[in-house]
């Protein structure tokens, strides 16, 4: 029986599922790092020790997610079972970060940290590396899965966007004198906020594409998991030359932008002095590339092809990323508190976020277009193992920089 066409209704209904790792990137990329460090009095060093740690473990849970994921066997297909267990587990985890009972010792804080980031990582694998393997199968067609991609890439940036900017103006807004970001209590409440989104819009992506489950393609091969086929799965992946070619770019690009997210919150308080007012503000305009991007998107990328489109990206990025903090220290730039400088910082950001936005779309439209020419050239699809591998990049891109990032705010005694 033929799939019926993916409507905007489910692909939307999809795309709402990416809050599971949009919430948790919003946390570690903005507020993890500073609330452990700035308010609970960890170490920095012990702070990225954990995240050291914690990025070690999902080098070792994506791939064997993705090759459970491509081989299960059940009623409710390969996906939608490894979804469906881990949404709520994930959200309590969330809440659970932003807790941290007052009074203990370093280490108490250090072991309570390093258990709810290593639960926190691998319920997030548990949920995102079935779920963006089922983006690639909704769709057998080379546009839609642009689409598809797009969706999710979209609706991941606005949330994020929207979510950070409402905590800035809302959860951590300074009062009486008080700054909001140093209060405690601001964190138990931002953490019942991610429990609640987290809990909601991974049951939404889960029920909205259930009716695809009798469409969805089954492998050729009728594999069981066992560390046996995952050690096969792995070296039948790194064998694609495509696969490996983009997979050293994500991670490479990881690194620089992981780095950049975990210390932002840092930089735009201590190094740019900031308001919350004006960080609410710079988050809110991120919001331009966003709207730009959700209309020019589809266009570029049926015009365009997607080989170059990665390279646009990817130079585009190197280049906006290497002289904003140059600039201010060689005393480049406008003084610290211009109107000037917040513009010059701003429009950083926001070239930044439009290359990023498209580099992830195109990548995820890539990876499924791979998946193809894998199940026709080794008979067996690895849709798991491939979005393993991207997950992991994702993950790379806030673990590696919260890792640096928590050593770097120590030394400077941030």
């Amino acid at each position: 029986m033929a799939a019926p066409g993916i409507t905007r209704w489910t692909r939307l209904g999809y795309a709402t599922g990416t809050l599971s790792f949009t919430t948790k990137d919003v946390a570690f990329g903005s507020f993890v790092l500073f609330y452990y460090v700035s308010v609970v009095g960890l170490s920095g060093t012990l702070a990225g020790a954990v995240l050291f740690i914690a990025l070690a473990w999902d080098a070792v849970t994506d791939p064997i997610i993705g090759s459970l994921s491509d081989n299960l066997r059940s009623r409710w297909g390969r996906r939608h079972p490894l979804m469906a267990v881990s949404g709520i587990p994930l959200a309590i985890c969330l809440f659970l970060l932003f807790s941290v009972p007052e009074g203990m010792s370093q280490m108490a804080i250090f072991f309570w940290m390093l258990t709810v980031c290593i639960a926190l990582r691998t319920f997030i694998t548990l949920f995102t590396v079935p779920y963006l393997a089922l983006g690639a199968e909704l769709s057998n067609d080379y546009i839609e899965r642009s689409k598809i991609a797009g969706a999710r890439t979209l609706f991941g940036w606005l949330a994020g966007i929207l979510m950070t900017a409402g905590a800035w103006f809302f959860v951590f807004d300074s009062s009486a004198g008080i700054d909001g970001r140093l209060v405690n209590a601001n964190y138990y409440l931002w953490g019942g906020i991610s429990f609640l989104v987290v809990a909601v819009f991974t049951t939404i992506s889960i029920v909205v594409t259930r009716n695809r489950i009798p469409f969805l393609p089954q492998p050729n091969i009728t594999n069981r998991f066992s560390f046996k086929q995952l050690g096969i799965d792995l070296r039948l992946a790194f064998k694609n030359s495509n696969f490996k070619y983009l997979f050293f770019v994500m991670l490479t690009l990881g690194v620089a932008t992981g780095l950049n997210g975990a210390l932002a919150t840092h930089v735009n308080t201590y190094f740019w002095e900031f308001t919350t007012a004006q960080l609410a503000l710079l988050t809110l305009l991120v919001l331009v590339p966003i709207a730009i991007m959700m209309f020019a998107m589809n266009w570029l990328n049926e015009r365009i092809e997607k080989q170059t489109i990665l390279n646009i990206c990817i130079i585009g990025l190197v280049i906006n990323t290497c002289w904003l903090i140059p600039g201010r220290l060689l005393d480049w730039l406008p003084m610290n508190g211009t109107t000037a400088i917040f513009i010059i910082v701003t429009t950083q950001v926001a070239i930044s976020s439009a290359l990023v936005i498209w580099f992830q779309t195109i990548s995820a439209s890539v990876i499924a277009d791979i998946t193809d020419e894998q199940e026709y050239l080794t008979h067996q699809r690895q849709e798991g193992v491939f979005f393993a591998a991207q997950g992991f990049s994702i993950k790379f891109v806030t673990g590696f920089g919260s890792l640096v990032g928590g050593v770097v705010a120590q030394r400077l005694a941030l």
